[in-house]
């Protein structure tokens, strides 16, 4: 498998346009959830518990989905990406994360690679020794890829180490 292929495969947008229908079946279905979703609000907010994470800084981050959110003050989370209107609210229980989402919905795809990414880099800095070969053998392609190159890594583990 080429991984330029792929890797160009995973950059491209996945957004696909579809006409609006107003007679269709999908704008009946979608008002009757509405009309649902609009009761179920009114009764109960449901919770989402959210995995927690570390970013490059240190900073704890929450993931949900794909998505990684940090720390925007107080319970108040936003999405990582930049320009995402994204936001979450959560509290820590007992260790775990526990919230809600907020209304805007992301403009990006989610990226679940990352996380395996920051786990595996956190992984690096904790370890006296780490073997970059161990590290990166047994790990899928866009894993592979979102680590970065050896170079990269090996002045990352200088920096950690010698710093």
């Amino acid at each position: 498998m080429d991984v330029r292929l792929r890797l160009a495969e995973l950059q491209k947008s996945r957004k696909r346009h579809l006409p609006i229908n107003d007679t269709s079946d999908l704008c009946e279905q979608q008002q009757e959830t509405n009309s649902e979703h609009d009761d179920e609000e009114n009764v109960e907010t449901n919770f989402i518990k959210f995995e927690q994470g570390v970013t490059q800084k240190g900073a704890v981050s929450i993931w949900h989905a794909g998505y990684r959110y940090i720390k925007n003050r107080g319970k108040n989370w936003r999405c990582s990406n930049k320009d995402c209107p994204a936001k979450a609210r959560a509290e820590e229980k007992d260790g775990q994360f526990v919230g809600t989402l907020g209304e805007k919905e992301h403009n990006h795809p989610p990226t679940i690679q990352k996380k395996v990414c920051e786990e595996i880099r956190s992984k690096m800095k904790r370890d006296n020794h780490p073997i970059l070969g161990e590290l990166r053998a047994n790990v899928p392609d866009e894993v592979y890829i979102g680590l970065g190159s050896d170079d990269a890594l090996k002045k990352l583990l200088h920096r950690f180490i010698y710093n």
